[in-house]
């Protein structure tokens, strides 16, 4: 009797494995962008990861801007703005989403890691593949 309690265990178990999802297939790596301008996003994007200051300076255009909810700020004031933010947050980290060209302007959906997590798109206006100006889609920093 034992000996066939234990034989129908076997079926059961069987069952239950085929019962279950498949496991999942391994992320496909995403292709480089095809545009120059989204290239030169992804650029100062992987440097703001990185804290690579200079890797981010280098991607703005010379007049560049950022517009916030404030009044906008100028290159020096930018990298001020980004040199504090590393000093504030030695833990930072910086996720790219998803990264799109829609009429010109760059759109990245970044996710950034302080003590507090939050994510965004970022809007990115170009000029001779560099970045012109940049703010955010809720239009606040």
């Amino acid at each position: 009797m034992k000996r066939v309690a234990r034989l129908a265990v076997f079926p059961a178990l069987a069952a239950l494995f085929a019962c279950r999802p498949a496991p999942s297939p391994s992320p496909v790596p995403q292709p480089a962008p095809a545009s120059p301008d989204a290239r030169t996003v992804l650029a100062f994007l992987d440097a703001y990861g990185r804290r690579d200051l200079d890797g981010m300076m280098a991607q703005l255009d010379e007049d560049a801007v950022f517009r916030g909810s404030g009044a906008p700020l100028a290159k020096p004031q930018i990298r001020a703005f980004f040199q504090d933010t590393f000093r504030k947050h030695p833990d930072l980290r910086v996720e790219v989403g998803s990264v799109t060209v829609v009429r010109g302007a760059v759109h990245a959906r970044v996710t950034v890691q302080t003590d507090t997590l939050w994510a965004r798109t970022w809007i990115f206006e170009m000029k001779d593949h560099r970045i012109r100006a940049y703010s955010l889609a809720a239009g606040k920093r």
